[in-house]
């Protein structure tokens, strides 16, 4: 799952680009011309935009006229959070047909040019079946707010699967790419119920058989900003501050949304899917420190990295897992 994905000529379908966009003036014109600037041809855009006060529908709006041979629309978003904005999209998109391809897009990245070509690439490598969801996601290459390169964002080192996704998401929804079906298995899940849209992509496609490519080259560069809603995972600060979430309570609350969205997706999860979803259920609710921590290491589930794992610990002895 982490080789670098193939790059030669295949299918050329229909890709639907799907941006969730809030005050986004500032950045959102390059990300609209590094879509445009795509070498895959076939796409369309639709932009939620979730009240914004500034001119980023003006600027999308006129974006679409400059492009009149690309599907462009501009709608009203759920004013919710980013996440709820994220499902409306998936929920409002329309497919030509069952080969169509879906990719998430945020507001202020900068897309490389070969990005969906790739991506469609991978995703034709996988051979999915028909009706099997197939996922492809990559690095990051992170900047700052002036697209001076910073580093790159982690690779998971330990293998992908729902025992993994049921405690962390490991692949950015801004280089997600994903097929039809997955989209359907998406359609399950209440918003509410959601922790993060690509979170939720991450276990549905790993708990209902379906295939996932993790490409280890960066496919966009990832503006890191002061009013970035989720930044990159690996800093030092980010580390810190998911400490602080842990103390707040913040993961127990995601895990009572992860198991909500689980529910949700429940009939289409795999037997094997479904075991680790009892395993997880019952790690949360052991009465004491010493058999949560027991259940988790019973439980088949893995978190990618040492200090990943440490936190687990520590959160159910604290239980505020």
């Amino acid at each position: 799952m982490t080789e670098r994905a193939p790059t030669s000529a295949g299918p050329t379908p229909r890709i639907h680009v799907l941006l969730a966009s809030y005050q986004g003036a500032r950045y959102i014109g390059e990300q609209l011309t590094s879509i445009a600037s795509q070498t895959h041809p076939n796409w369309s855009l639709t932009v939620s935009d979730d009240g914004s006060k500034d001119n980023t529908v003006a600027l999308c709006e006129a974006f679409a006229a400059q492009h009149p041979d690309h599907s462009i629309r501009v709608i009203r978003g759920p004013r919710r959070h980013s996440t709820a904005n994220f499902f409306h999209l998936l929920n409002t998109v329309q497919p030509d047909s069952e080969g169509d391809l879906f990719a998430f897009s945020d507001q202020d990245d900068v897309w490389m040019a070969d990005k969906l070509t790739r991506a469609v690439a991978a995703l034709h490598a996988l051979q999915p079946a028909p009706g099997q969801a197939a996922l492809y996601a990559a690095r990051t290459r992170l900047v700052n707010e002036h697209l001076q390169p910073t580093g790159v964002s982690r690779q998971p080192t330990r293998r992908l699967g729902f025992g993994n996704a049921l405690l962390q998401n490991v692949a950015s929804g801004n280089t997600m790419v994903f097929n039809s079906a997955l989209l359907h298995l998406l359609r399950l899940i209440k918003p509410e119920h959601a922790v993060l849209h690509d979170w939720c992509a991450y276990q549905a496609v790993t708990g209902c058989g379906g295939v996932m490519c993790f490409d280890p080259e960066p496919c966009l560069l990832y503006r890191q900003h002061a009013d970035n809603l989720i930044g990159s995972q690996g800093r030092s600060w980010d580390k810190v501050q998911r400490i602080g979430k842990l103390f707040r309570g913040q993961y127990r609350t995601w895990g009572d949304q992860t198991e909500a969205a689980m529910n949700d997706l429940a009939p289409a999860l795999k037997p094997e899917a479904l075991h680790l979803l009892r395993n997880f259920q019952a790690m949360r609710r052991q009465p004491g420190a010493l058999g949560r921590i027991q259940a988790g290491r019973r439980s088949g589930l893995w978190r990618q990295t040492l200090s990943g794992r440490a936190s687990l610990w520590l959160g159910l002895a604290m239980n505020r897992i």
